[in-house]
């Protein structure tokens, strides 16, 4: 007798993987929208952004390209047989977890690189702990990668829960921590101006990297659920091809919600004059503080590093 699968069987399978493909498509057109405004508005940015822009793209492009071959194959070429599919684990569907690993973990190394240019001017030590934090991150994809390879098909899947628990519980904390640590920094940064333009726009950016932050680390958390509680269905592989997009626009959002012209006379656009001086204290190793006016533009405040570079400079230059 054949294998006749119930409708139910079918929705928790393949059709989880399909709608799930089908919302990944739907934000990697986002994802394309927002890497057009980023090089259109900020083709002089820092390099490394500029370029890891277009290398998370290629990879989210690959990533939505691989799960829809994945799709294809499970929908189309073993379409009737279910049972026998879910034996055989197609090589776009492994390409694709990797993908979805290695995405993961580059935008936390992206941050993490953020939030050492922030954190360094007010610690020496903490901003070192998100490198410490995304290590284990990438312990914990590797230790995904080990067992996507050992497990050739989805009847198996079970096999490899404790690489799925590891490493979506780390994903999620990590994002947790750096969510957390970006918030302080920003707050720090905000608590240091006078300015009330700059302050609004560093608390902006705070409820952003809030939001964003919670997103990514919320969806990891229902991935670890889905599994343990339908360690049998495919729907926390479904859920999982979203996870990634939800990196790469997060990533694009907060690099996009910089204004896009300062240089632009504000009188032009009738806007009140925003002011080209950023005001810090520097806390002094005897306990006194001395003020230090550093005209730089409102535009590179910013740019958190090109801004950091110049208080560097201009501090050291108070010491001497």
């Amino acid at each position: 007798m054949s294998f006749q699968p119930s409708k139910a069987f079918l929705g928790e399978t393949l059709g989880a993987l399909y709608v799930g493909a089908t919302l990944a498509a739907v934000f990697f057109g986002i994802t394309n929208l927002q890497a057009v405004i980023y090089y259109k508005n900020y083709p002089n940015d820092w390099w490394i952004y500029r370029y890891s822009v277009a290398l998370l793209w290629a990879l989210d492009a690959l990533h939505l390209a691989s799960s829809t071959h994945g799709v294809y194959y499970y929908l189309i070429d073993m379409f009737g047989d279910l049972e026998d599919s879910l034996t055989h684990s197609v090589w776009s569907f492994k390409l694709m977890l990797i993908l979805n690993i290695a995405i993961l973990l580059y935008v936390q190394g992206l941050y993490a690189i953020r939030l050492w240019k922030l954190g360094r001017h007010f610690h020496k030590v903490l901003p070192w702990f998100v490198f410490f934090v995304v290590a284990i991150s990438l312990g914990a994809g590797l230790y995904m990668v080990h067992g996507i390879f050992v497990t050739l098909n989805f009847s198996h899947i079970s096999g490899v829960k404790t690489p799925i628990y590891t490493f979506f519980s780390t994903v999620a904390a990590s994002d947790f921590v750096i969510a957390l640590m970006m918030c302080y920094y920003l707050h720090k940064s905000r608590a240091a101006t006078n300015f009330s333009t700059t302050a609004s726009l560093l608390l902006g950016l705070m409820r952003l990297v809030v939001v964003s932050g919670l997103a990514t680390s919320v969806c990891s958390l229902i991935i670890l659920i889905a599994f343990i509680a339908w360690p049998e269905t495919l729907i926390f592989i479904g859920i999982g091809f979203i996870l990634p997009k939800l990196y790469v626009n997060s990533l694009l959002a907060m690099f996009n919600y910089r204004p896009e012209q300062f240089d632009t006379p504000n009188a032009e656009h009738g806007r009140h004059p925003t002011p080209a001086v950023f005001r810090i204290t520097p806390h002094s190793s005897e306990g006194s503080t001395a003020e230090t006016d550093t005209s730089i533009p409102l535009s590179e405040i910013l740019d958190i590093r090109s801004f950091y570079d110049k208080v560097d400079r201009n501090l050291g230059h108070d010491q001497v």
